[in-house]
């Protein structure tokens, strides 16, 4: 039978979030080159991070494939922390949420991301300012997705909010992520636990 399809629950993020990037500023203001979970290429910009640094780091390990404690020491990425005021945000955090509007669970880990893409054309079709999902990467980990062009600004320059799109920011470290944990990210191709557990909760 068809899931019955409605839109998630919309909250307020105030706090901090992380994300690893080789560029000069953790945020775009430009399309993404690349298409990547929730957005297709070049169609509209789409900021990464998570609300860990254990959780940025992990999606360095899965994306660049790392195997070993050797591969993770050869890194030197600068990882930043952001400091996110956003309202209207999808509520994906957790597979029972998602599970809830009628969203595929599943689809929040997969490895083929076209149900995400999709899912994030019409949340931002609504107005959806960005979203909140499980890592992929790191079992346990929450990540959140912005929708739309972000300014990075000095760290507590955006207190009164002068642009919605200032996001302060600051480079925390330039280093290589925890050697332990390395053995808990979730590499392609496997089960993620999450939503292992999930499944077998509801049986």
């Amino acid at each position: 039978m068809a899931r019955r399809r409605t839109l998630p629950d919309s909250v307020t993020v105030d706090g901090v979030a992380y994300r690893w990037s080789d560029y000069d500023t953790p945020l775009w203001s430009r399309p993404n080159s690349s298409a990547q979970r929730w957005n297709r290429t070049r169609e509209a910009p789409t900021q990464y991070t998570s609300l860990t640094s254990e959780g940025a780091w992990a999606e360095l390990i899965r994306v660049e494939d790392l195997g070993s404690v050797a591969d993770v020491h050869r890194v030197s990425m600068p990882l930043w922390v952001l400091h996110v005021r956003e309202t209207h945000v999808a509520d994906y955090g957790t597979f029972e949420k998602a599970d809830a509007a009628g969203f595929p669970p599943e689809a929040l880990v997969d490895e083929d991301h076209e149900r995400c893409r999709a899912e994030g054309t019409r949340l931002r079709d609504n107005g959806f300012r960005g979203v909140l999902a499980p890592s992929a990467a790191l079992p346990g980990a929450v990540n959140l997705t912005l929708f739309g062009a972000r300014l990075a600004v000095e760290w507590g320059c955006d207190e009164d909010r002068r642009l919605a799109a200032f996001v302060s920011v600051r480079q925390l470290a330039v280093g290589y992520p925890p050697d332990d944990l390395l053995p808990r990210v979730r590499r392609r191709g496997t089960r993620h636990a999450g939503l292992v557990a999930y499944r077998a909760a509801r049986r």
